[in-house]
């Protein structure tokens, strides 16, 4: 019986060295964000955005660096008070509400320490584009912007592992677009917290 127990035991310990070998071969990350305006965003919209998300998926090519994709949103609102608004000639009296969706879809490489099994930090930068929506509403009065922005997005954060598995993730992102013919460049941080899945 002792015998049978110790023969348990091993296999558990070596089962378990095995996955903490081999967990980080990829992970896949599911993140609420919350997004932070900056620069000229946040003089369109100044508020705070709890709504934001992100889902990113990297796989190792070395035992410290992963490449992969990630897409996500984040959704920026502001209610400003009533005014009168000038535009050339004409002006218009109303409570104007603004809009700034903005969906990143990037290519990403992470440089993530592995010596510990319980915090793993990570940083790395990010490659792609941003499509935006812009609304503006004052009334019966409607605005829309529609354009895609090309953007850099460096990153740093690190990852609590729950168990040979799974773990929890908090990171922050900062993108930073460029001048396109509608809109001028913006600014934002995405701060994240996150349910990771570590594949092997």
């Amino acid at each position: 019986m002792k015998k049978l127990i110790a023969i348990i035991a091993l296999c558990i310990a070596t089962y378990s060295a095995k996955a903490q070998e081999l967990q980080m071969e990829s992970i896949t990350s599911f993140n609420y964000s919350i997004g932070i305006p900056v620069g000229n965003l946040s003089d369109f919209i100044s508020k705070v955005s709890p709504l934001g998300f992100s889902i990113d998926y990297k796989r190792a090519i070395t035992p410290n660096i992963y490449v992969g994709g990630e897409f996500g949103m984040n959704n920026f609102y502001e209610e400003r008070s009533y005014q009168t608004y000038t535009e050339g000639t004409a002006s218009i009296s109303g409570i104007q509400t603004r809009y700034n969706t903005s969906i990143p879809i990037t290519i990403t490489a992470d440089y993530i320490y592995t010596a510990n099994n319980q915090f793993k930090p990570y940083f790395g930068i990010g490659l792609g584009t941003v499509y935006n929506y812009r609304e503006i509403d004052l009334g019966l009065f409607n605005s829309t912007i529609n354009t895609w922005f090309f953007t850099i997005k460096p990153e740093a954060g690190v990852i609590f592992n729950l168990n040979s598995f799974t773990g929890i993730k908090l990171g922050a992102r900062y993108f930073q677009t460029f001048n396109t013919k509608d809109i001028d460049a913006y600014s934002y941080f995405a701060i994240d917290v996150g349910f990771v899945l570590m594949h092997f």
